[in-house]
């Protein structure tokens, strides 16, 4: 049965792997909600992934454990196979499950967003291969298991690896959709795919990353105006480049960085922002200390790497690496080049 595009396809399928399984879908993941908790704060811990023990050529695809074969892949979970050009175009329908091949992780796994007591919901970021700037992005993002009050979000159960890095190669099932907080009147949505942890992000380590295309000052400020809706579906999770911007003084502490981890520049209102990094996975886990960016003011920044993303109400650029993606690296980073 033909569902979301004019056009019907075979089944799934990633360049390098058939996908076995059934033809009918696994649509048991809630739908993201439009009133979503905002960014909490800064200080709190959680777990690491684990390290590959075979070189990339050798090993399986690998994803979650749900419903797996034993070479790895997800059965029952077929689904229209789609481009992500088609996704950005806006030819591919809401609610509808599809699946995409040819992708590049363009980013580490991180905690988009949690409720007090209930849903953990976690992400990535992906890019169509050989492919950068406008329309190249994907936001992946998966719930994990509903967890009690007071207690912190515990990954592995969600349908995105722990351990995903930039330049793994990806399968990924699930179901298209806009977001956009309940409370962020007037802000473009963000489009991102629901991956359902039953059908989990199918994934060959070790590929080449994407890399990030030039944004000048101009088309930034457009951005983080986060009005054009059209403009924003086309750069939403793409991974750019800023160069020679100066930080902001943060009149509270004389230093350069705002609460949250926030940068701002004087040549743009895009801000950069710390979540990806201080909410991933790595040195302790989300909200760890250890991870805030510290930078004194002044400090002009030769470049400024990261992906166009919704934090919250806010559009902004979020550096993947406080160390690899800024330069100047972060305090902390050890040695900086000159």
């Amino acid at each position: 049965m033909c569902v979301g595009l004019l056009a019907c396809r075979g089944p799934s399928a990633a360049p390098w792997q058939e996908v076995a399984g059934s033809e009918g879908g696994a649509d048991s993941a809630p739908a993201a909600s439009s009133t979503a908790t905002p960014p909490q704060g800064d200080d709190q811990p959680a777990q690491g992934g684990a390290a590959a023990e075979a070189p990339a050529s050798e090993k399986p695809l690998s994803g979650g454990s749900a419903g797996e074969t034993g070479d790895g892949v997800a059965q029952g979970c077929g689904a229209q196979p789609v481009t992500l050009a088609e996704i950005h175009s806006g030819r591919v329908r809401s609610g509808v499950s599809v699946s995409l091949g040819s992708l590049v992780a363009s980013s580490q796994k991180f905690l988009v967003s949690e409720a007090k007591s209930g849903s953990c919901l976690w992400g990535a970021f992906a890019a169509a291969e050989q492919a950068n700037g406008a329309d190249s992005g994907l936001f992946l993002v998966s719930f994990g298991p509903p967890h009690a009050d007071g207690e912190a979000c515990t990954a592995g159960a969600d349908g995105l690896p722990d351990d995903l890095a930039p330049g793994d190669r990806l399968q990924v099932e699930g179901k298209v959709e806009d977001y956009v907080p309940a409370a962020c009147g007037g802000t473009a949505p963000a489009q991102q795919l629901l991956v359902d942890a039953a059908c989990p992000a199918q994934r060959k380590p070790g590929g080449k990353a994407p890399a990030p295309a030039s944004l000048d000052f101009a088309l930034a400020t457009r951005l983080a105006a986060g009005k054009d809706a059209q403009l924003l579906r086309d750069w939403s999770g793409a991974l750019v480049r800023l160069e020679a911007a100066s930080a902001v003084q943060d009149a509270d502490d004389g230093d350069a960085v705002f609460p949250f981890g926030v940068v701002r520049l004087a040549e743009t209102s895009l801000e950069v922002h710390s979540r990806l990094y201080y909410f991933d996975l790595t040195e302790g886990g989300p909200r760890a200390s250890v991870k805030a960016p510290h930078y004194g003011y002044p400090t002009t920044f030769r470049s400024i790497t990261g992906i166009v993303f919704l934090d919250y109400c806010s559009w902004v650029l979020a550096p993947r690496d406080r160390c690899a993606d800024l330069a100047p690296p972060s305090e902390g980073c050890g040695a900086q080049p000159p």
